[in-house]
């Protein structure tokens, strides 16, 4: 059941435009899945070819996008003949991780010491208390795995439900130092819609003729979930930093995780967490590269990249484009590098498709527009202006890239999600004991430095609040009240998780 509140059609899509869009809908065309399978991996030098393929966008109909995927995330290995042999490999691993975190207690009742084995135990070695832990977070994992893409009824099913949260359950057990961090259910869901359309075209193929082995294997729906957990924790292997609360130096493996500071400010502090380090390389250096002019405007207006960038990178652009747009983006940023790097490209060319009417406008109508970002005729013609950005020698420069439609309607529409964000919501009274971390920081130059104070601020929020305008840093103004709602999914907020501070997307 769709939640009332939630809207089918992209909060700056013209009226006109169809809504409520399912791409499951157009996924069953007949073609000769066997040509296209020998097209993209019969050859030797398949790999560069299927590379070539998704950057250019080639993968948008294919029925092995899973396939591509995978070798793209080095979840199988480029000799061919080891493909079998490895997904059995990962498939095996799941069974056990999986068998090891989700347990249940009454089977073990003979097994253990019934002083400990019990519901009423302390002991970290009781399964019960274990379980009751588990229950916690699967029931905080749970609530987001009902919040994914309320649109598309894929994802109402409670076969698919049940799949998002042993996923994601699975690899926050496996990884407890980072545990699960909301907004990585919206990293898992692409990957299990797109396995499950490719499950879908091979069964239905499989019915009219003779797959190979390869494909039998690769594509047996009965490893959906075993699937998309290898493809998850293989993307998480460079997505992690973006979620972690802890300092990194150069992301060189876990082994380099350096000491938490949960109550610092990153200003306070040495080198800041992972994701707002990026997003402002990203707008001091690339975006001051590429058009100085739109740089010059966004600090004049003080809007910190990490006030909607964090969600761009975090999600990899998930909130910012339809499903099948964003399949596309995902296929161009794995082809092309397992590191991700074309991501800063992708941003920067986010901003300049609409610095027009970025820097035509005021600090309201910038943020309506960037936190509602809105509808591109054309996803590929980002992707060509991303490489351009990053390599103007050995790529074209895009034709008809530059935003042009119609520069007032989307100014007025910016700016009426703020007006209407802040006429819903009530502002919190002032408290005299509470103030801006501007105003701290300004008190600090003054006077000598305060010692082992805290703000009360999470390292995250508190830059989000300090890189606000001055009239927009109420003293205890609620993030909420200074953020645009996001009608598309689910409003953002700011919280801690588990193990330190995270951004509540």
């Amino acid at each position: 059941m769709q939640h009332p509140n939630f809207e089918t059609r992209h909060p700056l899509q013209q009226e006109e435009q169809e809504t409520g869009y399912d791409p499951l809908q157009n996924y069953n065309r007949n073609r000769d899945r066997k040509k296209e399978w020998d097209d993209l991996f019969q050859n030797s030098n398949y790999l560069a070819r299927i590379r070539q393929a998704g950057i250019n966008g080639r993968l948008r109909s294919s029925r092995f996008r899973s396939v591509c995927w995978k070798v793209y995330l080095d979840g199988l290995p480029e000799d061919k003949t080891q493909w079998i042999s490895r997904t059995k490999e990962l498939r095996a691993q799941y069974e056990k991780i999986k068998e090891t975190h989700i347990t249940n207690p009454r089977k073990a009742a003979g097994q253990q010491d019934l002083v400990v084995n019990n519901p009423l135990s302390q002991d970290e070695g009781s399964l019960w208390n274990k379980f009751f832990q588990d229950k916690e977070l699967r029931s905080m994992i749970k609530q987001d795995v009902l919040r994914t893409f309320p649109e598309m009824l894929f994802f109402q099913e409670e076969d698919v439900r049940t799949k998002l949260t042993d996923i994601l359950f699975c690899y926050a057990r496996e990884n407890e130092q980072l545990l699960y961090k909301q907004g990585m259910h919206e990293l898992l869901a692409p990957i299990v819609f797109v396995l499950h359309c490719d499950h879908q075209a091979f069964q239905h193929a499989s019915e009219t003729a003779n797959p190979s082995e390869e494909m039998k294997v690769l594509l047996d729906p009965k490893f959906h979930e075993h699937d998309a957990y290898a493809m998850f924790s293989l993307l998480m292997e460079t997505a992690e930093p973006w979620f972690s609360s802890f300092e990194r130096e150069v992301r060189k493996g876990k082994e380099e995780m350096l000491t938490s500071i949960p109550f610092a400010r990153p200003q306070d502090s040495g080198p800041s967490v992972a994701i707002v380090t990026k997003v402002n390389r990203i707008q001091d250096q690339l975006v001051k590269k590429h058009d100085i002019e739109l740089y010059m405007h966004l600090n004049r207006l003080e809007i910190a990249p990490q006030i909607y960038g964090i969600r761009w990178v975090r999600l990899l652009f998930g909130r910012e484009f339809p499903l099948q747009d964003l399949l596309v983006v995902w296929d161009a940023l794995f082809a092309d590098s397992i590191t991700l790097d074309l991501v800063d490209y992708v941003f920067v060319a986010m901003l300049l498709y609409i610095r027009d009417a970025l820097i035509a406008s005021n600090f309201q109508t910038c943020l309506g527009l960037l936190m509602h970002y809105p509808p591109i005729g054309d996803i590929h013609s980002l992707l060509l202006k991303a490489l351009f950005l990053r390599d103007p020698k050995n790529n074209p420069r895009p034709v008809n890239y530059q935003f042009q439609q119609n520069l007032d309607y989307y100014k007025t529409r910016g700016a009426d999600f703020v007006n209407k964000t802040r006429a819903n919501t009530k502002v919190a009274p002032l408290n005299i004991n509470k103030v801006s971390s501007s105003l701290l920081n300004f008190g600090r130059k003054l006077i000598a430095p305060m010692g082992g104070g805290s703000s009360g601020i999470s390292p995250i929020n508190s830059e989000v609040i300090s890189a606000l305008p001055p009239q927009c840093q109420g003293a205890e103004t609620p993030a909420h009240h200074l953020l645009p709602t996001l009608p598309q999914r689910k409003t953002l907020s700011l919280t801690s998780v588990a193990h330190g501070p995270t951004v509540r997307l």
